[in-house]
């Protein structure tokens, strides 16, 4: 009997040893894990220090601009820069745009319908650069690159082409993802569109933002979030489905009988004409990119840049352009992008969509769709 109970505490006593050793070891490794991280930390910070400090301009322009187009990462950018500076930073690498507003005349749409030998001219036009409709009155085309891959959507009837948000807007509000905005609508096709607020519990999507301003959102005629006397980047359709981009105040957009649109930029085409990109911080920054255009013959571009994995790095402002201008767009601008940015079609995300956090897809305030041709 006192043999067995021996036997029993020699196993309850190997037992503790046992735990003990496994508690050590899981100390140790949990304070080797600790260091690591604390010197990666530090390797980081000084390597943000070195940039921030630094008297290449170039370099600094590059870090600043990234940084603060991450959206997630702008906290970077001001850790050893002042707010000044950064502003001035960023001031110089704005995009250059043509001046004047969006001449409607550029866009005719239709008239092809009208003019056999236009509409044969226009279609072998289209089989040149790759665009060929299917049965929907869609074109998805594969976007290739240097550092990028993505998807194109064009759709031949703009009128279809609308912007979908939140029943309401404001402070408490959770928005949508752009999935489930594009099935709400029981859409073909939709992309995120304007930016929005972030918090750090990810219920975002709320409160509508700009880039430099308070948000602004018109759907279906009506002004859902924004001020009147306020100036934004507007881009949207007017009530004859052209496309501006533009700075207007909300007032003027009401005026110009704009029936949906959101405020995000910078614009990148303009009457034609490519804009003009900084060949410091802006022209080299690869990230996902989501941004839309028209052509002449009013068909509307939807396009998607997957970004920030190993296969597409993302695309730069000056890529947005160069694959604008080859698709044949008239008008043309940049839309929010990173974690935001994908494509839906046909009830599938089809694009690849960045993310950082563990939160599935994001909550946002705005998705451009595409209605159905029965619809």
């Amino acid at each position: 009997m006192k043999k067995e109970k021996n036997t029993e505490e020699n196993k309850t006593s190997r037992g503790k040893r046992a735990a003990l050793m496994a508690g050590k070891v899981l100390v140790r490794i949990f304070a080797v894990v600790i260091s690591v991280v604390i010197a990666v930390m530090m390797v980081l910070i000084s390597a943000i220090y070195i940039i921030s400090k630094s008297d290449t301009k170039v370099v600094k322009d590059l870090f600043v601009t990234t940084m603060i187009d991450t959206g997630a990462l702008d906290f970077c950018a001001r850790m050893f820069i002042s707010d000044e500076e950064v502003n001035n930073i960023l001031a110089r690498n704005e995009i250059i745009v043509p001046e004047g507003v969006t001449d409607t005349s550029k866009i005719v749409v239709g008239v092809e319908e009208e003019d056999p030998e236009r509409k044969k001219k226009k279609e072998e036009e289209d089989k040149e650069r790759g665009i060929v409709y299917d049965e929907d009155g869609v074109c998805l085309m594969d976007i290739k690159g240097r550092t990028y891959v993505g998807k194109a959507l064009i759709i031949k009837d703009p009128s279809r082409v609308k912007v979908a948000g939140l029943e309401k807007y404001g402070d408490g509000i959770v928005g949508k993802t752009t999935e489930q905005m594009a099935k709400d609508a029981n859409a073909l096709a939709a992309v995120n569109a304007g930016g929005y607020s972030e918090r750090s519990d990810y219920r975002t999507g709320g409160i509508p933002e700009g880039r430099n301003e308070s948000g602004f959102v018109i759907i279906n005629g009506k002004l859902l979030w924004g001020n009147k006397n306020t100036e934004y980047e507007v881009i949207g359709f007017d009530s004859n489905n052209i496309l501006h981009v533009d700075k207007m105040t909300g007032a003027k957009a009401l005026e110009l009988g704009i029936r949906d649109a959101v405020n995000w930029g910078p614009i990148l085409v303009k009457n034609g004409e490519p804009c003009v990109v900084p060949t410091t911080g802006t022209n080299v920054g690869f990230h996902p990119r989501t941004a839309i255009g028209q052509r002449e013959d009013g068909s509307v571009i939807l396009l998607v840049i997957d970004g920030r994995q190993s296969h597409s790095l993302g695309a730069s402002y000056t890529d947005l352009i160069e694959v604008f201008m080859r698709l044949g767009a008239v008008n043309a601008a940049n839309l929010d992008g990173g974690m935001s940015s994908y494509m839906y079609y046909k009830g599938d995300v089809i694009t690849s969509p960045y993310m950082l956090y563990f939160n599935g897809k994001r909550t946002i305030a705005t998705s451009i769709i595409v209605t159905k041709l029965d619809e």
